[in-house]
């Protein structure tokens, strides 16, 4: 039987009880549960996506194990509990059981869940108000479905999400989220090494520790959209690598690499308090020794867009990438769809080459007013600032088009042109549609097609991306 569920946060009880009493659910049936998670000894369920607990519900035992999710934006996965036997001397017999066998405890996670049965559309649904310790107030959705029935049993339990005014998805576990909160209470020193032999002993010990690793590769100039990729590595992973590391290979030739922004200081600050284990930051010739003549290009994607205006800039992405993966030997490298055609290569390195590293994605973090984080903003004078908004208008204005109806990528184009023609001093360097697995033009747009925006406001280049 698969399980198939979504988790919500910013919850408001009052209202979703409301709406759940309207659609006729069944009493609220409320119950305490504490869940004790183990890691298993001959896998890492943080790198497979399983899962396996010991769960009490008052005296109830039982043992549940949680497959790897299956690709899509619910929690589609493969679930088994079995019902043991009574009591807290049983609990502690079959905990301990586990740890003869080489279990290893993760983490508890302690609940108080209102459950409410609901009959919607034909299906049986539980929707779940869960108070859990440390967390907050969330609430879930669940379905139980046969394997042919999970796309249907799906699309009923996002239908209802929206009937219960449930619109911010928490794609975290519980589990992740309680690490995540213990990385950030229990502070540990950030590591800094500069030798591949420094950061290989490190990762030796971490494995030797049967640790996952996460690795956010990046170039420095810390923001608030790395930090959202160390805490998705931190709430998913045991131990965090960042590298910072200003690769001089991805700098085409009219670009002022001795101008890009080094501030080292405020980045090791950030990775510190965001519980970052392990910062490797390498000289240039480190990663690149005297005589080194190899490199790594992924033909076709490379050379449009992005790659036509900055030569070379795809091949030294491509080559520092696969480099570092080598050195971390993580199981997730976490990349940010900002720069949404470099995501994309990485992907497709990945998987030509075989390397054994998850590709994660997390979504673009914004300013208030829509500007993509990016650590050029920094040369934006107060003017060049307010003009900048242009580019994500430009992109939401072809979004909404695009809502409406419009499927001509000509047209698309268009629209995205003429609001940063409207914006003086904004000079466009390239507005696409293109799909997103080859990042061709499309005949007609379709959902997943990607909006491309590159456009220099000064001195300053831009860039930025929607997928429709």
């Amino acid at each position: 039987m698969l399980e198939i569920e979504q988790k919500y946060a910013n919850i408001d009880p009052v209202d979703l009880r409301s709406r759940l009493a309207r659609l006729g659910a069944g009493p609220e049936v409320v119950h305490v549960e504490v869940d004790h998670y183990f890691n298993a000894a001959d896998r890492d369920f943080a790198r497979t996506g399983e899962a396996f607990r010991l769960r009490r519900i008052g005296s109830k035992n039982y043992f549940t194990y949680k497959g790897a999710k299956q690709p899509g934006t619910l929690k589609v996965r493969l679930e088994s509990e079995i019902a043991l036997p009574d009591g807290d001397e049983a609990a502690a017999q079959h905990a301990e059981m586990l740890r003869m066998l080489g279990f290893r405890a993760v983490a508890v996670v302690r609940k108080r869940r209102a459950s409410f049965p609901l009959s919607y559309q034909g299906t049986e649904v539980t929707v779940c108000l869960d108070e859990v310790e440390g967390l907050g107030t969330f609430a879930e959705v669940e379905v139980l479905a046969e394997q042919d029935q999970a796309g249907e049993a799906g699309a009923v339990l996002t239908r209802l999400a929206g009937d219960l005014g449930l619109t911010h998805v928490e794609p975290g576990s519980y589990l992740g989220l309680v690490l995540a909160l213990q990385a950030r209470t229990t502070r540990r020193e950030s590591v800094l090494v500069t030798t591949t032999d420094e950061l290989r002993s490190a990762r030796a010990e971490a494995r030797r520790k049967r640790l996952s690793i996460g690795f956010v590769p990046t170039m420095g100039a810390l923001h608030r959209g790395h930090r959202s990729l160390i805490e998705a590595a931190r709430s998913e992973c045991d131990f965090v690598v960042v590298s910072i590391f200003v690769n001089p290979t991805q700098f085409a030739p009219h670009e002022d690499l001795s101008r890009y922004p080094r501030p080292f200081d405020d980045d090791v600050r950030l990775c510190r308090e965001a519980g970052v284990d392990l910062i490797f930051h390498p000289a240039p010739e480190v990663i690149y020794p005297g005589g080194y003549r190899t490199f790594v290009e992924v033909t076709g994607l490379q050379d449009e867009w992005e790659g036509a205006s900055r030569p070379g800039h795809f091949r030294g992405v491509a080559t520092v990438v696969l480099k570092l993966s080598n050195l971390v030997q993580p199981d997730r490298v976490y990349l940010g769809q900002k720069d949404v055609q470099q995501v994309r290569i990485v992907q497709q390195l990945v998987r030509d080459l075989a390397v054994p590293v998850e590709v994660v994605v997390r979504p673009t973090v914004r300013e208030p007013d829509g500007l993509a984080l990016s650590s050029r903003n920094r040369y934006l004078d107060s003017e060049q600032r307010t003009k900048a908004v242009c580019v994500h208008r430009a992109l939401t204005a072809a979004a909404e088009r695009f809502t409406q109806g419009e499927t001509d990528p000509a047209t698309l184009r268009r629209v995205m042109a003429d609001h940063i023609a409207a914006t003086p001093g904004a000079v466009l360097d390239y507005a696409a549609v293109v799909s997103g697995d080859t990042f061709a033009v499309p005949e007609r747009v379709q959902s997943g097609a990607i909006l491309a925006l590159a456009v220099t406001i000064g001195t300053t280049r831009l860039i930025d991306n929607l997928v429709l």
